[in-house]
């Protein structure tokens, strides 16, 4: 069986018709077609799922067509409130339309007629890009709005204790945070604000008539108020000047500081109650666990546990104050918040997680964070975090057909009754997944319809709705199960029903249920499709399962730290089936047979042609080989301890890798074609990912290679099979 495909190889067609459809950034299926009857479906034992990016714009290529409706109003259906949309029926020549979704008859406005040609299409439909377009956006009117759209706002929380300073967080963050403020979404309209904080903290008068900041200390960690609420919020164009000297003079104001506490809790309540009245973006800058206030986490690591029936509860919160603060405050005031981790030791971020999680905001961790060697990445990372596309005051909504229902929803959002998706604020690297359920046992209709849609304000200040849709046929054959099947999308949510499953049991019954998924489809297809051959999608599944299984995110035994396992689970909730497929099946290239070669050069759009992937097997790697692997959150360059000084030099500008041994590093630009060819590889990488991706050399049989080495699925381990024997095993259950 060869290795999956390239996720850099072009997508594969899509088995739906591509007619009105959402393009597949967007919105997909894990399927080509929906089984008519539940019995189908249960002996399928994959999930029928749909993953949805919503946001998932490419600046400068997409354009979204917008539609305003004016004093029509949004055409909707008036009994389950479906958007128009291309796969809606118009009859009575013209004068009426039927809900795809749930079949009612709907009067067209009178505005809004339009005659019907022979086919029983509506002569204007090449105009109405709501009625040929999958995804569209709607022009919200003033019914759609609780208030009106409130300015971009933004809150900087900096930790400012003394290992904060002494590990230089407080200087990058505050310089990265003023090199960013021009690019900030929404100016000139855009808010922002300041708190930073140790045993006590510290608010910032920046009204534009001071001539310079005011630091107001509040040390009530019990009872936090704000001592001026209208003028700690300020209007970023209006007082630019006393915010960029507010930056400059924070690394001074604590440089010598000696106070070792952290009021983070407290912190981050003062924080919220500035801006709950407009909500918006909420960054917080930690670099040590509270010490003080009701908010603590767990200063220690149980490694006993590890390992254990019950590593679960290091993955669980020692405390509900985070979640708390998350539901009854962040949530309900339209905040969202992004969290730089950057603590020394054990940070418990499985305690301060759901800060995050719940309004659908981002954990990034640096541990051990010293700013000679991350400043870059952390730059990076927060500097993506504010600029790119977002929309704030977000709520999401999933439909589907008569007969079938939405039974969940994975991801990381607060799901507000039983179907409305909170999302203080959405940006474009956040995706989301949903299960579909027959309610009947059998369906009668020929296509399921699915509706997604985004009602969210711009940046700009607009009210939108985004819709997507998607029209998917249904198959009495469960061998078009197969046929269609996407595994890279199956396997998306199946991780993350995983991850949802290893948090609240333990890990064992997460791993359990991935192998009884793989085992039951194969054996569905033995039993149903009787004679047929697998197809080559679903040959993948196997492949994909396996590497789940010896994934860090739900490897078993003691290698795996809570903390790293918490930051992977956060990072799954929130992942496409790219970045899925990235992490379960990393790309591995071989650098230095790029000579003579297309690779490492342009194409024809324009990037750089991308290599064919390395199996990810230690056979496949030659001693005097330079492989480079995109884990999709970290990147590792295997240097062969046969490597040739030459290839050395002309990459690294080095003649031995003997100090180079899991060091950090950044590839220096060289006139060399070695060096040319692989930046602009390592280049388009970076490009493709919401993360910041350090880069850390691992020679061959040094201390560090378990680290490169952990990452070759189709080996044996301790614990897990090789993928030959894997592939064996299945077979004896199957007979």
């Amino acid at each position: 069986v060869p290795p999956p495909p390239s996720v850099w190889d072009p997508p594969q067609p899509s088995f739906l018709a591509p007619e009105g459809q959402s393009p597949s950034k967007y919105m997909h299926c894990s399927v080509g077609c929906i089984p008519s009857s539940a019995a189908v479906a249960q002996k399928f034992a994959l999930p029928i799922s749909v993953v949805i990016h919503p946001l998932n714009d490419v600046a400068g290529q997409d354009n979204v067509p917008v539609v305003n409706f004016g004093a029509t109003g949004v055409i909707r259906c008036r009994r389950c409130r479906t958007y128009v949309n291309p796969f809606v029926v118009f009859i009575d020549a013209g004068r009426r339309w039927r809900c795809n979704v749930c079949g009612l008859l709907n009067d067209v406005p009178s505005d809004y007629y339009c005659n019907l040609d022979g086919s029983g299409k509506r002569r204007d439909i090449s105009e109405r890009p709501e009625l040929s377009c999958g995804t569209v956006e709607y022009v919200a009117p003033a019914d759609y709005m609780v208030r009106p759209p409130q300015p971009p706002s933004f809150v900087f929380v900096i930790d400012v204790s003394a290992r904060s300073v002494q590990s230089g967080l407080v200087g990058e963050a505050c310089q990265t945070i003023r090199q960013t403020l021009s690019q900030l979404p929404g100016q000139p309209r855009t808010q922002v604000g300041f708190l930073t904080f140790d045993s006590s903290f510290h608010f910032y008068n920046l009204k534009s008539t001071l001539s310079e900041p005011q630091m107001l200390a509040v040390p009530d960690l019990d009872d936090p108020f704000l001592p001026l609420p209208s003028e700690l919020l300020v209007n970023l164009c209006e007082c630019r000047g006393l915010v960029d000297a507010l930056l400059e003079k924070i690394p001074t104001t604590f440089a010598n500081t000696t106070n070792p506490d952290s009021a983070l809790g407290p912190a981050l309540q003062a924080a919220c109650a500035m801006m709950q009245h407009v909500g918006g973006k909420l960054q917080l800058y930690q670099s040590c666990q509270p010490t003080l206030g009701k908010a603590t986490t767990r200063a220690h690591e149980d490694t006993a546990l590890l390992g254990s029936d019950k590593e679960s509860s290091l993955l669980n919160p020692s405390t509900d104050a985070f979640k708390t603060l998350a539901l009854e405050v962040c949530s309900k005031s339209q905040i969202s918040v992004d969290v730089f981790c950057c603590c020394e030791g054990h940070a418990d971020l499985a305690t301060l997680l759901p800060i995050a999680k719940y309004t659908n905001g981002q954990i990034y961790h640096y541990p051990n964070f010293e700013a000679s060697r991350d400043a870059d990445t952390f730059r990076a990372d927060v500097i993506r975090s504010l600029t790119r596309p977002m929309g704030f005051e977000a709520v999401m909504r999933i439909r589907a057909s008569q007969g079938v229902k939405v039974s969940a929803f994975h991801g990381n959002h607060y799901l507000r009754g039983a179907d409305l998706l909170a999302l203080p604020t959405i940006d474009a690297d956040k995706a989301f997944s949903c299960d579909l359920q027959l309610e009947e046992q059998n369906l009668t209709c020929s296509h399921v319809a699915v509706q997604c849609a985004l009602l969210y304000t711009t940046s700009d200040g607009e009210r939108r709705i985004r819709v997507h849709n998607l029209n998917i046929p249904v198959s009495t054959n469960m061998a078009d199960l197969y046929a269609t099947l996407d595994v890279r999308a199956s396997m998306n949510v199946l991780l993350k029903t995983a991850v949802e499953q290893a948090i609240t049991t333990k890990l064992m019954d997460a791993r359990s249920r991935l192998q009884s998924a793989c085992v039951n489809c194969l054996r569905g297809h033995r039993l149903m499709c009787q004679g047929a051959e697998l197809t080559e999608e679903t040959k993948l599944l196997p492949i994909y399962v396996l590497a789940a299984l010896k994934n860090l995110v739900l490897r078993d035994g003691v290698e795996v730290r809570a903390d790293e396992r918490s930051m992977l689970m956060m990072m799954v909730g929130s992942a496409p089936t790219r970045a899925t497929s990235s992490m379960l099946y990393p790309s591995m290239f071989a650098l230095h047979k790029l000579a003579n070669t297309p690779y490492g050069t342009p194409g024809a759009d324009g990037q750089a042609q991308m290599p064919p992937l390395v199996r990810l097997s230690s056979e496949a790697l030659e001693a005097d080989g330079l492989y480079l692997l995109d884990t999709g959150y970290m990147l590792l360059l295997w240097i062969g301890k046969a490597s040739s000084p030459q290839a050395l030099s002309d990459l690294l500008n080095l003649s031995s890798a003997d100090r180079l041994d899991g060091a950090k590093v950044n590839l220096p630009q060289l006139q060399t074609d070695l060096s040319q060819r692989s930046l602009a590889i390592l280049n388009r990488i970076r490009q493709a990912h919401p993360l910041a991706l350090s880069l850390y050399t691992v020679r061959q049989g040094g201390a560090a290679e378990s680290k490169m080495l952990q990452f070759m699925v189709e080996d044996r381990t301790l614990s897990t099979m090789s993928y030959p024997e894997w592939w064996n095993a299945l077979s004896r259950q199957l007979q």
